[in-house]
C-alpha cells in the first residue's frame, strides 16, 4: 500500500492510497481518494497514477484487462445522480460499477500506457483519464481520455453528495474508489513493485504527489520524510512524506 497526503493546487487537503495485489498472472491496482473533505474542485480529483515493476532490468508486458468504479453526475445545489457507463454509453440511475477502461477514441475514461522511463515521472507504466501534457511524452491521448472541460470526467473524487465548483460541476466522476486489473505479471512478485509511485491531480496535472524511498544513505531525504517499510500479508506498506510539485498549465 502506498498512502500519501498533501495539498491540492486549489489549496485543499487531499489524501490517496494505492494498493497493489498480484495473484498468478494478474495485477490489481486499487486507487482510493481518502481526502478528509469532499472534493469540490477539479484540482482535488485524482486523475492519473504512475508506477513501475522491475525485476533486474526487465519489466512485464502488461495487458489492460478491466477498470471499474461507481460513477456519479455531480451537481452544485442538487443531489448527485448515479450513472452506469460502458464505452461509450451513459445510463442513468444504475449505481453499479461502471466500465471505465478506455482503449478507443471517444471512450473518454482511463487509458493505460507503457511509458518512456527517460522522461517524467521516470516510471514504466501509467493510467490516466486526462491528457497530462505536462508529462509529455508520458501523457495520455486526448482523443481517448477526453478533451477540454470534459477531460475531468471519470476522475476519482472524495465524498458522498458534493457541492462541486467550476468545471467540476455537472461532470461524471468516480466516487472514492476505482480498481484496475492487468495480466502479464507471471514470474513477478509484489517485491518487484518499485518503491516509487506518482499520483496526478487535475488535468495537466495541476499537481502531483510522489511517494518514494530514499537512496541508500540518503540522510537528507530522511530529514524531510519519515519512511516505514513493513511486510504484512504479502504486501508492502510504505508511508512517506510527499513532494507536491505544482506544474504550470
Amino acid at each position: 500500500m502506498f498512502p500519501v497526503s498533501g495539498t491540492s493546487a486549489a489549496g485543499n487537503p487531499v489524501s490517496f492510497i494505492a494498493t497493489f495485489t498480484m495473484s498468478g498472472n494478474t495485477l490489481t491496482v486499487q486507487l482510493d481518494n481518502t481526502s478528509p473533505r469532499n472534493s469540490t474542485d477539479a484540482a482535488d480529483v485524482l486523475t492519473s497514477f504512475y508506477f513501475d515493476i522491475v525485476k533486474g532490468t526487465s519489466r512485464p508486458t502488461l495487458t489492460y484487462s478491466s477498470a471499474g468504479g461507481l460513477l456519479y453526475l455531480v451537481r452544485k445545489g442538487a443531489t448527485d445522480l448515479p450513472y452506469y457507463y460502458t464505452p461509450q454509453t451513459f445510463t442513468s440511475g444504475s449505481g453499479t460499477a461502471s466500465n471505465i477502461r478506455a482503449v478507443n477514441n471517444g471512450d473518454n475514461s482511463w487509458q493505460f500506457r507503457t511509458l518512456s522511463v527517460a522522461s517524467q515521472p521516470n516510471l514504466g507504466f501509467g493510467i490516466g483519464t486526462v491528457g497530462n501534457s505536462g508529462f509529455s511524452p508520458n501523457g495520455f491521448t486526448p482523443q481517448v481520455v477526453g478533451q477540454g472541460n470534459t477531460m475531468i470526467n471519470f476522475g476519482i473524487y472524495s465524498g458522498g453528495d458534493i457541492e462541486p465548483n467550476g468545471v467540476l460541476n455537472n461532470k461524471y466522476v468516480v466516487r472514492n474508489t476505482a480498481t484496475f486489473t492487468f495480466s502479464g505479471v507471471g514470474g513477478y512478485t509484489e517485491t518487484d513493485i518499485v518503491d516509487k509511485v506518482v499520483f496526478g491531480l487535475g488535468t495537466n496535472p495541476d499537481s502531483t504527489l510522489t511517494v518514494s524511498l530514499p537512496e541508500p544513505g540518503g540522510c537528507g531525504l530522511l530529514a524531510a520524510a519519515v519512511v516505514v517499510l513493513a511486510a504484512h500479508g504479502g504486501r508492502r506498506r510504505i508511508m512517506a512524506a510527499i513532494n507536491a510539485d505544482s506544474l504550470e498549465q
